[in-house]
Formats: structure tokens, C-alpha cells, sequence
């Protein structure tokens, strides 16, 4: 997929990444204010300054841009001093900010506007807020939630000069002390990315945002809409809470008691791992290890078969018929393959054959997607070209392909690759003859969820945005941030980079699970799953116990029968626990210890969970004593029976 560094912006709109002060100096400024909030505007500059009342905290614009291209800059302030209209122009070009102070709360709507018709590609208007030399901590909800300092942060090598979140979404800004700060929201999910910069601030390495607010089609369109929700103490388990309020406010959340209302299937789900099985020409390796697992107390799971799992009807039925669980398949509506793609990747005739069949080649060119160039979008990797499937059209394949499976085929689960987490600014298509911008994109991919949906069909998929909530119940790899190996079946030694980032409980938190965890369920990646860091086996199941998550299992009838007795220790050790918080709402998470090595989960039904990842004995109030690696569980009294 492309990131924001894959397009040049146009020259008024690049980053010139000078920096001028640490702090503005409001020589001429506006300001607007409320018993929680002073918001100061430069009437010089445009730039923004916001001061926690209840605190006295400081919060910063500081640009990558050079501010001396910002001219005739004019402030109106309307609604009795709390909505200030700022208009400049930056490089010639009219642009629009207006920051709306509420009345009683510590909250600030911000809308980015300009002409509709004005030619873009990303805007870094709005300039989010930061704090530099206090210690603050960015919140950024990859990898179920990871944090990275403000000041002199540790860096992944992959990237690094900046941290992208390619859906900006939410993030949040918050003091681990303290616990004050503000959640960052996009209100409307789909207009860009937030990116953390690496500059020098006063001598030190500095994380300061930036916007990416995407074009629609080449154009600006409609306004873009941000909140800033500001608050005295709480962390980052406040920001994850305000998002979650914000996204069942709009209409966005489904919970998963709703959804099993909908579709009675997802009972199932209560406990179930995870498992990816690769069956083999004729589906007996997958009944194999169904008979095995079964005899071995397996007996819940979600069973996923692969894109290319061309196994029988009888032996799907007989599967279904004798796994107590969900099975299905992968499907993918992003990326379009052609039959010669799979014959010249060397998969075998009967393979492609039953590919054919079930309607699993892309129509090339008819649904590609085409860039403004005019030019089908291809995805080049290591597996060669692979093109984007339209957006609009995406709909069309999908109900061909299931009308296609249906008489055959009755499988309960479906895993999306790529769809759900997909970064909707840039799935835009520019092709006259199915066009979509991140709007129409997202309500397309949507309109194939619910196809699915209200077939009976269990969703789940790789990531997940918060716009495919509804719809979309298993997020896999929703718990491995981006900086995750990718051995599937065989494992892979570990990287420090690994080692630092997906693995470490000092920078780990469970926001995803505090936003989601009653809507929809997470798994490690599947190129990240349980079994693929034998060192970090155990570790993974901790996490998985501590936050509510499930585990998964990448595996073939070799792979299962050299891992059994790994599998089962895992199984019986998360399987028992994640039971008990299934469905439950994260409510609580929080540091025991000052080195973050022991942390305490609270859920909605009574449920506590303490695990101690250090490598000493802890001991709670209790009395009872936690071992290194080791965990405790509990519910409320009052809670019992739930």
C-alpha cells in the first residue's frame, strides 16, 4: 500500500521543516477562552496556542512549514467570543481555519476549508497541538495501542525520522504522571494521516505532529473536521475512553451481544482461538488435525482455510459438522489477481482450476482502480504486481463470488485481507467509469461487509478501522503493531526492533481493546502469531490474558504435529481466562509498578486481571503473590455468575 511518502505534494504544500521557536510569541493575538480553556490566536501568523486552565499547561503549534508563506492572515470572532474564522493564504492559495470553543467543556472543533475545486494532494493544516521538554507521551492506536515519547523518544529502524498513522482516526497526547492531556480525533475517519516528525527542538529530538489531510479525487471538496477533548488527569485510558464515547455516539459501534442478536453464530466465538490451516490438495490434512485437536480437548475455535483452501463441499461440510466452532475462508476485495498471476506464481492447475470456479480472479482492466495519472494502481512487492481492486465495483465481485460459493460452500467466517484496515484517503479511484473518493470508498467497502453480514457470516480481517465496526468482528493482527515479523508457519528470530516495540510492556497499552474490546475480538497477526517466537510464546499469551484477546495459531498437519504440545500449553493457559472477559468491556488499564512490569486489566463484568512480566516476585494487597511471568485473576463478589 502507498504511504504518504509515496506522493510529492504540490510545492506549496511540502514540509519545508523549519523550525523557529519552542514557543510562539503571539506578538498580536486573539484569544478565546471558557472555564477550562484559553485558546490564543497570532493574527501574524495564524498559528495557535492552548493553555489548560485547570493546569497551566502550555500547548503548541510548532509547524514544519515556514510560517513567513502564511499572508493576509484575518481573524473574526463570532458566537460571543467562542468561534474564531481565521482565513490566510499560504503560497497564494485561500485557505480557511475556524476554531469553535465549547461553552462548558474542554473541548475545541477545529474545520479546515477552501475553495472545493482547489487542486491538492496533502494539506498539513490544521497543525495538531503538542508539549515539548515535560515529559508527555504520544498515543498512537497501532499495534492495540503503542506510546513514544515527546522528548529524546526511542525510534523504530525502519523509520527513523517519523511514526505515520496512516488513519489518523484518534490519537491522543497525554503526561504518564499526571495523566493530563487531549484526544486527537478525525471526525470523519477517512481524510488522512497523523504523522510524529523526529526534529530538533531546543537542542533536543523532538516528536512533533503533522497532518496529512488527503484530496478527494484531486481535489479539496469538503471541509475537514478535528476535536480536541482536553483533560486534567486520566492518560491514556481517558483518551481511548473518549473516542469510544465519540464512535457509539456516531452511529459507528456495534457491540458484539448486538451482533450476536444478528447472528447467533458468534456465541462461538466465547474463548475461541484462532487457527490458520493450510489443508493440503484434498482438505484430509485439516480433518486430521480437527480428529487430533479434538481428542486433545480442542474444541473451539475459528478455523480459517486460506484464500486458495479449493477443498471439497463434502469435506467443508463434514469439517463444519464435526468442528464445534467457526470455519471459513479468506477473501480479499483489494487486491485483484489474475488467473496468469497465480499460473506464474507456480500454483498448481487444480488450484487455479477451483479459483476459476468460485469466481476468484479480478476482472483486469474493467475493476482496476486508476490513479490521477490515469494509470491502473498495481501494488508491487516481493509476489510481483497485484492491482487494486475498485472500490465501487468491489460490491459486484463480491455478490458474484458468493452466489458462486453458496450451493457448494456454507462457511460461517471470513477473513478480509487488507480491506478493513485499509488507509481510506489513499483507496481513491480516479477511473470515470467507477470513481470514488475516501467517502465513497469507505461506503463501498461497507456495502461488502454488510453483504456478508446478512448472509450469517462472521467477519473478520486484517486490522480494522473504526468505520468497518458494524460489520467486522475479528480483527487479526489488531494486537501486532506495525514493526511485526513475518514467519507464518516457521519461526523467525526476532529482531530488536521487534524486541522494542511489539513486545515491550513499557510501551504497549491496550487503547484498541478499551475502544473495542465489547465489539470485536483481536488476534496476533498471522505472520505474528503465537507460535512463530517460540522466546516470546509465553509473553504473547500473557498479553493475550491481560487484555481480553485471543491467540492464533499459523499451521499446517507438519507444522501442528512438530508445535503440539506449544499449542496446547497455550490453548489451556489463555483459552480458560479469555472465557471469562469475552464480550466484557475493557474499563480499566494501569501500571502497578513504576518500571510498567506488572499491570492490572478491570472489565465490565467484575473480571480483574493482574500479570507480572518483571522478573521478581509481586505481591498484591491481597496477599496474594504474582511469580516473574506469571498472572492472577479475579472477579467482584457482586459480580459473580456474570
Amino acid at each position: 500500500m502507498k504511504t504518504l511518502n509515496s506522493y510529492v505534494p504540490h510545492a506549496w504544500l511540502v514540509p519545508a521543516l523549519v523550525c523557529f521557536s519552542t514557543a510562539c510569541s503571539f506578538a498580536n493575538d486573539i484569544e478565546l477562552k471558557n472555564a477550562f480553556l484559553s485558546l490564543r490566536l497570532d493574527t501574524t501568523t495564524s498559528l495557535a496556542q492552548v493553555t489548560n486552565l485547570k493546569t497551566g499547561t502550555v500547548y503548541e503549534q510548532l509547524p514544519g512549514f515556514d510560517v513567513r508563506n502564511i499572508k493576509d492572515v484575518a481573524v473574526q470572532v463570532k458566537d460571543s467570543g467562542r468561534t474564531a474564522h481565521v482565513s490566510f493564504t499560504f503560497n497564494k492559495i485561500a485557505t480557511v481555519l475556524e476554531y469553535r470553543l465549547s461553552p462548558d467543556s474542554p473541548v475545541i472543533d477545529v474545520k479546515l476549508d477552501m475553495d472545493p475545486n482547489q487542486k491538492i494532494q496533502i494539506v498539513n493544516f490544521p497543525v495538531p497541538f503538542t508539549v515539548c521538554g515535560k515529559g508527555f507521551e504520544w498515543l498512537i492506536s497501532d499495534g492495540y495501542g503503542l506510546l513514544y515519547k515527546v522528548d529524546e523518544p526511542e525510534m523504530p529502524d525502519r523509520s527513523p525520522k517519523a511514526i505515520t498513522a496512516h488513519c489518523v482516526e484518534w490519537a491522543g497526547l497525554f503526561h504518564p504522571e499526571t495523566g493530563e492531556g487531549y484526544t486527537l480525533i478525525d471526525k470523519d475517519f477517512y481524510h488522512g494521516c497523523l504523522s510524529l516528525k523526529l526534529r530538533d527542538i531546543g537542542g533536543k529530538n523532538t516528536l512533533v505532529p503533522e497532518f496529512g489531510f488527503g484530496s478527494y479525487l484531486g481535489k479539496f471538496q469538503e471541509p475537514r473536521n478535528v476535536t480536541y477533548i482536553f483533560q486534567q488527569s486520566g492518560g491514556y485510558v481517558s483518551i481511548a475512553l473518549n473516542f469510544r464515547k465519540y464512535l457509539m455516539a456516531s452511529g459507528s459501534y456495534r457491540s458484539l451481544a448486538q451482533k450476536e442478536k444478528d447472528n447467533p453464530a458468534i456465541a462461538k466465538l466465547r474463548g475461541a482461538p484462532v487457527f490458520w490451516l493450510y489443508p493440503g490438495h484434498n482438505g484430509e490434512d485439516v480433518l486430521k488435525i480437527l480428529d487430533d485437536m479434538a481428542a486433545s480437548g480442542i474444541n473451539k475455535g475459528i478455523v480459517g482455510l486460506g484464500f486458495n483452501a479449493y477443498i471439497s463441499p463434502e469435506q467443508a461440510r463434514e469439517i463444519q459438522k464435526k468442528f464445534n466452532g467457526i470455519v471459513g475462508i479468506y477473501d480479499n476485495y483489494f487486491d485483484l489477481m489474475s488467473k496468469e498471476w497465480w499460473q506464474d506464481n507456480g500454483y498448481p492447475k487444480a488450484e487455479v482450476d477451483w479459483m476459476e470456479r468460485y469466481k476468484r480472479f479480478g476482472r483486469i482492466p474493467e475493476h482496476v482502480s486508476t490513479d490521477e495519472r490515469g494509470e491502473l494502481r498495481a501494488n508491487r512487492g516481493k509476489y510481483g504486481s497485484r492491482y487494486v481492486d475498485s472500490p465501487v465495483m468491489s460490491l459486484e465481485a463480491a455478490k458474484e463470488r458468493l452466489q458462486a460459493e453458496l450451493p457448494d460452500y456454507r462457511f460461517t467466517y471470513r477473513f478480509f485481507d487488507v480491506t478493513p484496515g485499509a488507509a481510506l484517503w489513499l483507496d481513491q479511484d480516479y477511473n470515470p467509469q467507477h470513481p470514488a473518493n475516501p467517502k465513497q470508498s469507505m461506503e463501498a467497502r461497507l456495502s461488502v461487509f454488510k453483504l456478508f453480514y446478512d448472509h450469517g457470516v462472521v467477519l473478520g480481517g486484517e486490522g480494522g478501522g473504526a468505520w468497518a465496526t458494524p460489520y467486522y468482528t475479528v480483527s487479526e493482527g489488531g494486537m501486532s503493531c506495525s514493526y511485526h515479523m513475518e514467519g507464518r508457519m516457521e519461526p523467525v528470530p526476532p529482531t530488536e526492533e521487534y524486541k522494542r516495540f511489539n513486545m515491550s510492556q513499557q510501551k504497549k497499552v491496550p487503547a484498541n481493546g478499551i475502544v473495542y474490546g465489547d465489539a470485536r475480538v483481536a488476534t496476533w497477526a498471522w505472520g505474528d502469531n503465537t507460535l512463530v517466537q517460540p522466546d516470546y510464546l509465553l509473553k504473547k499469551d500473557l498479553f493475550n490474558i491481560l487484555y481480553g484477546t485471543a491467540p492464533s495459531y499459523h499451521i499446517s498437519l507438519g507444522t501442528y504435529q512438530k508445535n503440539k504440545a506449544k499449542i496446547l500449553e497455550s490453548y489451556n493457559r489463555v483459552v480458560p481466562v479469555y472465557e471469562k472477559l469475552f464480550g466484557a468491556a475493557l474499563v480499566n488499564h494501569r501500571w502497578l509498578t513504576p518500571d510498567r512490569n506488572v499491570q492490572q486489566t478491570d472489565f465490565s463484568n467484575g473480571w480483574h486481571v493482574v500479570v507480572n512480566f518483571g522478573s521478581t516476585e509481586f505481591a498484591l494487597a491481597s496477599g496474594v503473590k504474582i511469580a516473574p511471568m506469571g498472572y492472577h485473576t479475579w472477579q467482584d463478589k457482586s459480580s459473580k455468575g456474570s
